[in-house]
Formats: structure tokens, sequence, C-alpha cells
């Protein structure tokens, strides 16, 4: 009778353990899953937000995104209403990502990259810079440095294209509006000048360091326009002591 009851005692722990390992299991599911936009604050306008967000997991898309929002939104006191239509252009916005980035990733395109295909096109850039960003091997970071540029003032077809050159080494990505921005601000270059010199010692195979001489000692004639020789001119000449130094067979 003991081991009857040892083992009556020992099955109902074992059961209680297994209830309450499920029990704890549907609560963190719960807590993961994105919670439902249930906000008062939105009003009549909630079915429509439901409706949106529900489309995009339907159709495979970061619902989470549109979620964040709408939070965003309410945060800020924005009226449904405008709230309604932000989440739409987002929807859009995300559709057309996805299918800009689809036939680069193999696979269903990361969110993150989705979001920085979006914030590109606000910003200015159109499909070829993006494409182009793509092709080259770009993802998100890429698509994040285009977006910084554009909004630093520099012309959107000439970053994308200093991009797509730099992509495929991100040490250079990472770089790249540091010194696009020293160049500027140093060497008075213009914002095209600057991303040309970069481009330029890019496809030389040389680092970010030498676009301030391909800046100033470019391949074309317009050299002079630059200014002087930093190399062999004035006190900035390494090699020179302060004083110009020609026929030394530099």
């Amino acid at each position: 009778m003991r081991c009857i009851r040892g083992a009556r005692r020992s099955y109902n722990e074992v059961m209680t353990r297994s209830i309450f390992s499920v029990v704890m299991l549907a609560t963190t599911v719960a807590w993961a899953a994105p919670p439902a936009i249930d906000d008062a604050r939105l009003g009549a306008s909630a079915a429509e937000v439901h409706a949106i967000v529900d489309h995009a997991a339907q159709a495979g898309l970061p619902q989470q995104l549109l979620i964040d929002k709408v939070r965003e939104g309410l945060a800020k006191g924005v009226a449904p209403a405008r709230i309604v239509a932000v989440v739409r252009s987002l929807d859009a916005g995300l559709t057309h990502a996805r299918t800009e980035a689809l036939p680069f990733t193999g696979s269903a395109p990361a969110p993150s990259l989705l979001k920085a295909i979006v914030e590109v096109h606000a910003v200015g850039a159109g499909a070829a810079d993006v494409t182009a960003l793509l092709r080259a091997g770009g993802r998100e970071r890429a698509v994040q440095v285009l977006t910084d540029l554009i909004q630093r003032g520099y012309p959107v077809a000439v970053a994308a294209g200093t991009v797509a050159a730099v992509a495929a080494r991100p040490g250079t990505l990472d770089r790249l509006v540091g010194e696009a921005e020293r160049l500027r601000s140093v060497d008075g270059a213009s914002p095209g000048d600057a991303l040309d010199a970069i481009a330029r010692a890019n496809a030389q195979g040389l680092g970010l360091d030498h676009a301030e001489q391909l800046l100033h000692h470019g391949d074309s004639s317009d050299d002079d326009a630059h200014g002087p020789n930093r190399e062999t001119s004035g006190g900035r000449g390494p090699r020179s002591g302060g004083v110009a130094a020609h026929g030394k067979g530099h």
C-alpha cells in the first residue's frame, strides 16, 4: 500500500509540474506576441487600423512596424484619422520595398531592410538608386548610409553610386559619411566632389585616406582648380619641409 501511495504522490507531482510548465509557456508566448491594437484613443478609426495591420500580416509584411507607428502617433497625440493615413502609407511603402528587395535577397527580406528602403524613398531616392545598392550586395546598412548622405545634402544619384561602389567593404561603408564630411569641411570640397574623390580612391583599390590626395591631384586637367599640391608645397608638404621641392623626383 505504501508503494501505491508513493507512486500516486509521484504521479501527482509530475502532473502538477507539467501543468505549471504549460501555463508558464502559454504566458510567455502571450507576452512575446504583439499585443492587439485596441486603444480607446483610436475611436472609430480602430477598425481601419486593425484592417491594415491584418492585411500586412496576411501579406507577410512586418506588422510590428505598423503597430509601432500607431503607438508613436498615439503617444504624440496625433489625430486618429491621420494615424490611419500614415499607417496605410507605411503599409504601401513596405509592400513596394519588398517587391524591390525580393529579387536580391532570395527569401523574405528582413524587416530592417524593408524599413530602411521605405525611409530612403521618403528622403528622395528612386527605385534605380535602391536597385543599384541591392545589386551591389548592399543591405540595410548601405541603404541607411545613403539616407544619411541625402539628408546631409549630397546629390542622390552620386551618393547612390558611391555607396554601391563601397558596399562590399563594410569598414569603408561605415567611414564613408565621416570622410565625405571631412573633405567638405577641411578641404572645402563640394558634396559631389567629395563623393567623387572617395569613389575614385575605392576604384583604385586605395583606402579612404587617399581620397583627399585624389581630390587635389585627380587625373583630369581640372586638378589646378582644386588648389596647390599639398604633398609638395607650402607648410603642409611633409616631404618638403615647408618649401616646394621641385625636381626632387616626386
